[in-house]
């Protein structure tokens, strides 16, 4: 294999797209508005230290405190990086300084005590510690990389030290139970130690978070990712891939693996913005449309998708990852800040009418809100790659690249919200005359051919779909490169009546108004957007079948000139207007239309079906998806001899013999129900239900079909308007009991 590609260093590429270097600005001004002391309370209090401040509230006040300061050193390690600014180096050095101070002797350096991690082997409910130091090992890691600060890396040497000590020590079955909880990236982030210090431990201690019969599996082509959780599978690919970069002799098995997963995920797991999930889990291959919800496309998910793709690329030089990078990054993440307050998503909903929900500054502290950190701070990322005496070009934004290897300064204009050609600029060029080459990706959205304009003597060709223009550049050479725009429509897989719209690069979608925009609660704080009013979600034909519709999109959806917005006009008269998705904020959208003719029966049957489905989720009020630790821990899950479980993708949670687990739920007024799925191949098992340690109901499963199902328990009268422990016991002998998917409190009424 051809050596692998280098990517052009934050220091030598400067962003001049003023939509990018806003968003820069605007996340600049959010990490340097926070206050060190309260991101480092926690680690001060667990190291018996004074704070000098208050932690900040949100997940910060959780047992996943400590996770926001692993991304904020990230952050500012890339801003020092791409800037040079004093500012973002001397909280850097402040944080270190601290840091230190609250490390252990044995090197352990955590925002809660140890006893989180005894948990995790332990099986006790608890909140994903090591994912929490996957995150603080990871900026530790960053600092050094991109500051070669000594302190940065004497301490995570140190904490990589505790680590690998705990970890090496597992037994086998200690270390099933640790992988069964979410951990991050772990592997990763000890590859990484490794390569950034060459002491074998850290690549020992990383392989103990390689999870075998995942990788076996996608090695396999084998899509087992039916509800496993999104962002806890990426990160564990991408720590695999890195074992291949990094650990020598290279073993093709990590390489091959990582394709197929990234495969599995884009081409049957991933909506048309390059997002993917749904409420944080993967589904059935294919199943899309049925899944669209409030709830799609975790941003962390996307954040690590791109990191896989970008490694893939320089691996393997293939330009389907480039592709990929292109679409994602424009219309998943640009799309997850608010281009007005700098605020990012947590999700990204796919559904119809619904918007997007931004965190707040200083009391949220999301996941999500970490990687906007990093997202934002990073964008001279992939790029430019080179190797030899070729530069790739692959995103196609306005900056300029300073190749030092070659001696080139190269300056690229791309605008495509005005619809302009690229061009590429000479700003200098090696005195010696040496032949260079520049790969310009051709996108793949562009249906005709690149024709560049260039002067004689610069030669061009295609290679895997690069256009490969070469020469001996002299200072003030220009290439210009149209790349001509047009609509496209795309279906789901499972539903061929939907229809999104693409415009060069740009995912459109319809602005549907800011009416009722309010919000609700999900999992532990996370903010979420509600629809109760009608919104439109189908598009009418009345004088032509879908085909020849989808052959002349251009004359129903008719451009406004001089910009990229489109206005339908629907065979019923509603009116839609389409303009690039990444640029709306508050307001409500629609990127999937479900299209029909005027009168059908299957427009009948539709509207029929969606009238059920909205009256049967009003009658939802507290929902918990059973086996998602987040959303458990929201309800102060607390349990003996209990598991999480899956089967046949469904999500669940297991109680062994003499075991229970319990949730805090809280009851609406009036006649209510407690609806439980259980499966059939737990037929003839009982279980006990208890109410704040009242035996409510004692039931034996039983099904007169295969498969899963949902009994609704009528709740006592006495609960309404409360909030009430339900618990959940097994008296079996020898053998366990299972409930599956959500455990909600559903009104009791005819649907």
């Amino acid at each position: 294999m051809d050596a692998m590609l280098k990517m052009l260093d934050y220091q030598n590429v400067e962003i001049t797209d003023d939509y990018l270097k806003r968003g820069f600005h605007l996340e600049s001004v959010y990490l340097l508005s926070l206050d060190t002391d309260r991101l480092l309370a926690g680690f001060q209090e667990t190291a018996g230290i004074r704070p000098k401040a208050i932690r900040y509230g949100g997940w910060e006040s959780t047992e996943i405190q400590g996770h926001t300061l692993g991304h904020y050193m990230t952050a500012l390690s890339q801003a020092w990086a791409a800037t040079g600014r004093s500012e973002y180096l001397s909280r850097i050095t402040y944080l270190l300084y601290h840091l230190g101070k609250c490390q252990r002797e044995d090197g352990y350096l955590f925002a809660s005590p140890e006893v989180l991690f005894d948990k995790v082997e332990q099986k006790q409910p608890v909140w994903v510690p090591w994912y929490t130091m996957d995150k603080i090992l990871s900026g530790l890691n960053s600092i050094y990389r991109y500051t070669k600060n000594q302190d940065a890396r004497t301490i995570a040497v140190r904490l990589g030290t505790w680590i690998a000590k705990r970890v090496l020590a597992w037994s086998e079955e200690t270390r099933n139970t640790v992988l069964a909880v979410e951990y991050g990236g772990m592997n990763g982030s000890l590859y990484d130690l490794y390569h950034l210090t060459g002491e074998e431990i850290f690549a020992k201690a990383a392989h103990q978070f390689d999870e075998m019969p995942l990788f076996d599996a996608m090695y396999r082509k084998k899509d087992i990712l039916n509800g496993l959780h999104a962002n806890t599978t990426i990160p564990k690919i991408l720590g695999g891939l890195k074992r291949y970069l990094y650990v020598e002799p290279k073993d093709d098995y990590y390489l091959i693996m990582a394709e197929n997963f990234w495969n599995m995920v884009v081409k049957h797991h991933t909506y048309i913005t390059g997002g993917n999930s749904e409420w944080e889990h993967f589904g059935m291959p294919d199943i899309l449309d049925a899944e669209r919800t409030p709830c799609n496309c975790e941003t962390c998910n996307t954040y690590n998708m791109l990191k896989l793709s970008s490694l893939l690329f320089r691996i393997t030089k293939r330009k389907i990852y480039a592709d990929y990078d292109e679409q994602t990054f424009i219309n998943a993440i640009l799309s997850s800040q608010n281009s007005e307050t700098g605020m990012t998503t947590y999700f990204q909903p796919m559904a119809t009418g619904y918007f997007k929900v931004y965190s707040t500054p200083y009391d949220k502290f999301w996941c999500c809100t970490g990687t906007g950190m990093e997202n934002f701070t990073k964008q001279s990322e992939n790029i430019y790659f080179y190797s030899q005496n070729r530069l790739y070009l692959n995103r196609m934004i306005s900056s300029v690249a300073d190749w030092q290897e070659q001696k080139l300064t190269v300056k690229i204009e791309a605008d495509f919200l005005k619809e302009s050609p690229i061009k590429i600029t000479i700003v200098n060029a090696p005195k010696e005359g040496r032949n260079c080459e520049i790969a310009v990706r051709k996108p793949y959205w562009m249906t005709e051919e690149m024709v560049p304009e260039v002067r004689e003597g610069v030669t061009n060709h295609m290679e895997d779909e690069y256009l490969i223009l070469s020469g001996v550049w002299e200072k003030g050479d220009c290439v210009t490169i149209p790349m001509p725009m047009y609509l496209q429509v795309h279906s789901l897989p499972d539903n061929s009546r939907t229809a999104a719209f693409t415009y060069g690069p740009f995912v459109l979608s319809a602005d549907l108004g800011t009416e009722c925009m309010e919000t609700s609660v999900t999992g532990v704080d996370v903010t979420v957007p509600t629809k109760k009013i009608a919104i439109p979600e189908c598009i009418l034909l009345d004088d032509a079948d879908r085909s020849t519709w989808e052959k002349n999109i251009s004359r129903y959806l008719r451009k406004t000139e001089g910009r990229i917005e489109f206005t339908l006009e629907d065979g019923d008269g509603h009116q839609l207007v389409f303009a690039p998705h990444f640029l709306k904020n508050a307001v409500r959208y629609g990127i999937y239309f479900q299209v029909f003719q005027k009168g059908s029966e299957e427009y009948r049957e539709y509207t029929k079906q969606w009238e059920r489905k909205r009256k049967l989720l009003s009658s939802h009020f507290d929902v918990i998806p059973v086996g998602n630790d987040q959303y458990e821990l929201a309800h102060q899950i607390r349990g003996v001899k209990t598991d999480t479980a899956v089967l046949d993708g469904k999500r669940g949670r297991v109680v062994k013999e003499d075991g229970w687990f319990s949730y805090k739920m809280k009851i609406a007024d009036g006649r209510n129900g407690l609806s439980v799925t259980y499966s059939s191949e737990d037929d003839g098992k009982s279980i006990q239900i208890y109410l704040d340690d009242t035996l409510f109901v004692e039931d034996i499963v039983r099904s007169s079909r295969e498969g899963f199902f949902e009994k609704v328990y009528e709740l006592p009268e006495k609960c309404r308007n409360s909030t009430v422990t339900v618990k959940f016991r097994n008296k079996n002998p020898e053998e366990a009991c299972r409930i599956f998917e959500e455990l909600y409190i559903r009104e009791i009424k005819e649907i």
